[in-house]
């Protein structure tokens, strides 16, 4: 989740479960929920890995590691307790520190566990990703419902608010739960349907809205995906409509979803190469990575030959899916990794519509 989500998840966590003494050697209330904020976003400390570290997708592979380790947080939260009361300006308990850290740090670990991308709970011990996927990694009625309580809890004190922040944004994570059990469903009678019996299946959540979901059915050779809206409307997309209203449009009611394919490695004659570039050993950080690869497209880039793929868990309607990579092979026979810049590509692809446009 977003850095604001993680901050007011913190601060609001401290604030409810307050001693209701707080006088010295305790934090106050006050201090409790800045530092409940601090605490909340220390996890993602690690993005300064990404700093120092040149390749991204060895960055993506250790990220949510040690820092969002439950095996871990217990160790954080002293080591943290102990140096806030340290350095603060006041004499405080440095146990008073830690469990104020300790809960920090786990809501937050809670709020990556339930998107898509996960954390890794046994770290260091197991680079393992564990995740139950029911929230989109940015979701504006989580954030929202944090916000509201945050702002009330200061205008107004008390623990109510608190509560009712905290209470609400558990409520749109139930909704989400229920939600994902149906869609499964739905992807499983899919899936006996097609005689694909004992077939993994997923439903990814959608953004904007807890009721949209992407389903996808594993097959041998590829995958089968639909878009569901729980409240979606039978009607074509319009080409002509802006990004955010052909999104909307194209997630089907459940008596109406439309499966297409997607080929893990393409069809046609491209087939063999996209399986054996998958393969290469310059190719095995993003295999690491990817949980649902899929072959996106091939292209000639100045002269190589470049199989570039792309991960079913972040891909969303309409809009070009994040963290693309590329297996290329030079006319020489050579081979190397290359990743597929964002938002170059991005603009990239809008560019024939921006030109049909003028």
């Amino acid at each position: 989740m977003d850095p604001v989500t993680h901050a007011a998840s913190g601060a609001l966590l401290n604030r409810l479960v307050a001693p209701r003494c707080c006088a010295a050697p305790r934090f106050s209330l006050r201090e409790r929920t800045w530092l409940g904020a601090v605490a909340g976003l220390f996890p993602d400390v690690d993005w300064f890995l990404g700093l120092v570290i040149a390749d991204s997708l060895v960055y993506y592979n250790l990220h949510r590691g040690e820092t969002h380790s439950l095996l871990m947080l217990p160790l954080w939260a002293i080591v943290l307790g102990w140096v806030t009361a340290r350095l603060w300006p006041e004499q405080r308990d440095w146990r008073d520190g830690a469990v104020i850290f300790a809960l920090g740090i786990g809501i937050h670990i809670f709020g990556d566990w339930i998107t898509n991308y996960g954390t890794q709970l046994l770290a260091p011990f197991s680079r393992e990703t564990f995740a139950f996927p029911v929230t989109f990694i940015l979701d504006p009625w989580v954030t929202g419902s944090l916000l509201l309580g945050l702002l009330l809890t200061w205008r107004y004190g008390g623990r109510l608010w608190a509560a009712v922040g905290l209470a609400a944004a558990g409520g749109v994570i139930a909704v989400q739960s229920v939600a994902k059990v149906h869609a499964l469903e739905y992807a499983r009678e899919e899936a006996r349907e097609r005689g694909m019996h004992g077939a993994r299946v997923h439903a990814m959540a959608q953004p904007l809205s807890p009721l949209n979901w992407r389903l996808f059915i594993e097959g041998d050779d590829a995958y089968w995906s639909a878009h569901l809206g729980f409240r979606a409307q039978e009607r074509p997309v319009d080409e002509d409509a802006g990004l955010l209203a052909r999104h909307w449009q194209t997630f089907r009611p459940p008596h109406a979803l439309e499966w297409e394919p997607l080929p893990r490695f393409g069809d046609g004659g491209w087939r063999e190469f996209a399986e054996v570039a998958w393969w290469r050993p310059e190719f095995a950080e993003f295999r690491r990575f990817a949980a649902l690869p899929y072959l996106r497209k091939v292209v000639d880039y100045e002269g190589d030959a470049c199989a570039i793929f792309a991960d079913l868990r972040f891909r969303i309607a309409q809009v070009p899916p994040p963290f693309q990579y590329a297996s290329c092979r030079t006319p020489e026979g050579d081979w190397y990794r290359a990743d597929v810049d964002y938002w170059e590509r991005a603009v990239e692809e809008l560019e024939p519509l921006l030109r049909e446009r003028r």
